[in-house]
């Protein structure tokens, strides 16, 4: 009969707990047997799972997830675990394990961490530094965005609605579209004295309910930047749909290439893996002209970012 899966999360704190709690929203907790930490003793379980020590563990031939968050820390543990003949996983390897798509087990697992920090997030979005870093006029946000016709835009990944009112007094026609209700919700009631404003909450990766050829803009600040590269291009052939011809699209998304391998929670910033050039060659196959493109620093972090605009 043939082992059921499970496997031990290396490290019991704030990192483990997250990769904890995201395989129970999943229904995958009980592949989790329980968690392996130097603290052992003194942490005993969480959520019913035993806290081992490794010595305790090793010996079971079961796999570790390892959740720490220094690399040189990581890779020690990773060595120790191959010497003493078992496997290690980092968190986008585990989906292959348990038998999960990559990109959609990715994608949730983004929706999750933003959600679990959702609230800390936007309280700090909403502050004049963070709007004016989008906003000031000799930044390459607001420079590009003056050259949107927004008589009828799409906000894609809107959140709670930080940026709606810079633009919403220039613009006929809104349509604010973000994966999760509770985001759209607050919107609604934020911006409930405006006829001219439409809500849409989609999967994640396409725009199927919006009309084609309709719309004279889109754009999405801080929020690309996560997003799997796959994902990417399947919003790209779907924005380049549901504009209108001549119409534009300003995207702000990552150009971080760093490590391939790494996971969200482990590349600077939670950027997903990208660069201006594949950017660039993704939205021209699906038939854009590239107007500009502007690498910029985010988070202390120099060319972490890019942000380019498109024509159809």
């Amino acid at each position: 009969m043939e082992r059921q899966k499970e496997f031990i999360i290396y490290g019991l704190g704030e990192k483990g707990k997250i990769y904890y709690n995201f395989f129970k929203e999943k229904g995958l907790d009980g592949y989790v047997k329980g968690f392996c930490d130097q603290r052992y003793l003194e942490l005993g379980e969480y959520d019913g799972r035993k806290c081992y020590g490794y010595d305790e563990v090793k010996s079971l031939g079961i796999p570790f997830l390892i959740s720490v968050y220094d690399q040189h820390t990581f890779s020690e543990i990773a060595e120790q675990i191959k010497k003493d003949g078992n496997r290690s996983f980092e968190m986008n390897d585990i989906a292959d394990y348990l038998g999960e798509d990559r990109v959609v087990f990715n994608r949730d697992f983004v929706a999750f961490y933003h959600i679990d920090n959702m609230d800390d997030y936007f309280a700090e979005a909403e502050a004049d530094a963070s709007i004016n870093c989008f906003w000031g006029e000799q930044t390459a946000f607001f420079q590009m965005f003056c050259q949107l016709d927004i008589s009828s835009v799409i906000e894609l990944a809107c959140g709670r609605g930080r940026h709606v009112r810079k633009y919403i007094d220039k613009a006929s026609d809104v349509t604010l579209v973000d994966i999760l209700d509770k985001n759209l919700d607050i919107c609604r009631e934020r911006f409930c004295q405006y006829d001219k404003v439409h809500y849409y909450c989609n999967n994640g990766f396409n725009l199927e309910q919006l009309p084609s050829g309709t719309y004279t803009a889109l754009f999405s600040y801080d929020a690309v930047v996560h997003f799997e590269m796959m994902d990417i291009y399947e919003y790209l052939k779907d924005i380049y749909r549901v504009l209108a011809d001549g119409g534009r699209a300003l995207i702000h998304h990552s150009n971080y290439d760093g490590d391939y391998k790494a996971s969200f929670i482990d590349s600077p910033h939670g950027r997903s893996y990208m660069n201006a050039g594949i950017f660039a060659y993704l939205a021209f196959r699906c038939g854009f002209k590239i107007l500009a493109q502007e690498v910029v620093t985010w988070g202390g972090v120099a060319d972490l970012d890019c942000v380019s605009l498109l024509e159809k």
